[in-house]
């Protein structure tokens, strides 16, 4: 369903015009109604000849221009008003500028309040808002003069509307519903109510969304749109929603509601045009970023010159903002500047998450030329390009439901193609080095390996199964020319530690008796010709065995007492070995005893 948006100077016949179109006041507010003057987002419907058509009117004096900024989210189509009686005023400049800088290019021009001038004041008029409209996406939309009041001209107005319906296209695609909050409510006996334009969809009852900010999880339990009720409502629709789990004050204009929650990012790159009236967009300003239905401070950091804004060449900027907001790829975002009160630019988001220094910023945005035209696969693997290593989860909520086409997936992580490269050349290398460290080890352990990659490991198991170069040999990984093995005079070494076991008996050498090196020790335990017992006391397994076997003469229960008269040794050795077989289960302590398991 297409949604029509009004714009224009203040007092220049905008809700009288859309009173007339639909038969509905958008105004709703006593106070508005009173002053005779629209001060907050009105709203109403129409059918045009089998076309259901949402209409979206907004305040057009300066001091509500808030007001005005978070009504244009959704706005397909645009009626830009001006009243022949007054012709082109500083606000229809700026809400034109609105317009241009969010691309809505599908609109028409209604020269309003014609029943109050003649004809040649209503030619004057015309020729004033061709010279206006030079140079902007309005400057083919049709002029049409009409009349609120005695109905002139209001037939080919619906006629021009209809035919911009049937040419309208959704300004982006969302797989996932989205909902801009522009009104919260509660009723009695149903709890709270928010309003918003439906972007993407549907939205059924029943469905559990995620609001931001806060990240409170709330179910739908009714639909409402064009005052009726609904199951299911679809993209496009002017959408009530009751919400259960959340309270009138958790949520405002501003809130987004989604089915899974957008990433948040408070520094990202933007390519923008500041209006044609801004002499200098810089950082010096004081800005508000306008997006869906809110509006924040921001500060602002161009990155790239604009050498010409009077024409509102492009440029891009790195914006940062003092809260995490909820932004994708493509958004569309007006930068107003409070010092002035006055609309500057309007662009869209290229890099939701950017580096927070410019020369980063710059460098990143280097990587995604061309994103904003990509589709979402595409510009997922853009990004993940650029990042290098991020979540599908992050992926998906910058794009919209996006995958990366290349580089590796394992669960959440996505690791682009050249990261990938950097990763293995630092495997081979540390694997490499641990090979030169531990030599007589099978291979380094992937945990350790992971850890230094800083990569859960399957992931790290993943990235060694694309390098030719190494092998995972289940706990550990080495180069595929690997070979652990003893040398002849390590093998004697080890054979000459045998012997000093074999002839100590029970009462062994401790280790640091034995001169056995680090790794010798290591490879001997890994092959079972040793039992470490403690962290000072090696046996032969012949000799475990046997001292397992004598455990059978002790009585049950025993003592460590009993335990030394029987093995013949000292403490020292009693308590290491009895520790050994409880943590084998053999035997098991109770109290100052021990029993046969």
């Amino acid at each position: 369903m297409p949604v029509v948006g009004t714009a224009g100077h203040v007092d220049h016949g905008k809700s009288t015009l859309i009173q007339a179109l639909t038969g509905r006041d958008p105004d709703r507010l006593a106070e508005e109604k009173t002053r005779g003057l629209t001060i907050d987002l009105g709203f109403a419907w129409t059918d045009l000849d089998g076309i259901e058509v949402s209409f979206v009117d907004v305040p057009g004096h300066e001091r509500f221009m808030k007001n005005m900024l978070a009504g244009t989210e959704a706005i397909d189509i645009a009626i830009l008003v001006v009243a022949a009686d007054e012709g082109w005023m500083p606000q229809t400049e700026e809400h034109l500028a609105v317009l241009d800088l969010l691309g809505v290019s599908l609109g028409v021009v209604a020269i309003t309040k014609t029943d109050r001038v003649d004809p040649e004041l209503l030619e004057l008029a015309e020729l004033e808002i061709e010279e206006q409209v030079a140079g902007t996406a309005f400057e083919t939309a049709r002029l049409i003069a009409v009349s609120a009041m005695n109905g002139d001209g209001l037939d080919d107005l619906r006629t021009e509307l209809r035919s911009l319906c049937e040419q309208a296209e959704t300004r982006r695609i969302l797989k996932d519903p989205a909902l801009w909050v522009d009104r919260s409510f509660s009723i009695d006996g149903a709890g709270t109510v928010v309003t918003g334009t439906l972007l993407g969809g549907p939205l059924s009852v029943g469905q559990t969304l995620s609001a931001w900010p806060g990240g409170h999880s709330v179910r739908i339990r009714t639909l409402h749109s064009h005052e009726q009720t609904h199951e299911t409502v679809f993209a496009g629709r002017r959408t009530a929603a009751n919400l259960v789990g959340i309270t009138r004050d958790q949520i405002a204009r501003g809130s987004l509601l989604s089915p899974s929650p957008w990433p948040t990012s408070s520094s990202f790159s933007v390519v923008m045009r500041p209006a044609r009236y801004a002499d200098d967009v810089g950082e010096r300003g004081a800005y508000h970023l306008h997006m869906g239905s809110g509006s924040w401070p921001v500060e602002l950091r161009p990155l790239t010159g604009n050498e010409d804004p009077d024409v509102g060449n492009p440029m891009t900027a790195l914006i940062r903002s003092e809260i995490p907001l909820p932004v994708r790829v493509g958004e569309r975002f007006i930068l107003r500047e409070t010092g002035r009160q006055s609309v500057v630019a309007g662009g869209r988001i290229v890099d939701p998450a950017a580096p927070r220094r410019a020369a980063e910023a710059r460098q990143a945005l280097r990587q995604l030329e061309g994103i904003l035209e990509a589709d979402q696969n595409d510009a997922a693997t853009q990004l993940l390009d650029a990042r290098g290593i991020c979540t599908v989860h992050e992926l998906a909520g910058w794009t919209g439901g996006g995958y990366p086409r290349t580089g590796l997936t394992r669960g959440d992580v996505a690791i682009s193609v050249g990261r990938v490269a950097e990763l293995l050349t630092s495997a081979v290398h540390d694997v490499a080095a641990f090979h030169h460290e531990h030599p007589l080890r099978e291979g380094m352990p992937v945990a350790s390996l992971a850890s230094r990659l800083n990569l859960d490991i399957d992931t790290t198991r993943a990235l060694l199964a694309m390098d030719d170069r190494v092998r995972d040999d289940g706990p550990t990984t080495a180069l595929i020319t690997f070979n652990a093995g003893l040398t002849d005079t390590q093998e004697s070494q080890l054979i000459t530690v045998i012997g000093q076991l074999t002839t100590a008996g029970f009462n062994v050498p401790r280790l640091d008796e034995l001169n056995l090196d680090r790794e010798l020790l290591h490879i001997a335990l890994r092959e079972g010709r040793l039992v470490r017992v403690s962290d000072d006391l090696v046996f032969l397994p012949d000799q475990i065995e046997a001292i397992g076997s004598r455990l059978r003469e002790l009585p049950t229960p025993f003592g460590v007492g009993n335990f030394k008269d029987v093995i013949g040794v000292s403490r020292k050795y009693a308590v290491p070995l009895l520790e050994y077989f409880d943590a084998l289960g053999v035997t098991q302590r109770v109290g100052n005893d021990r029993i046969l398991r």
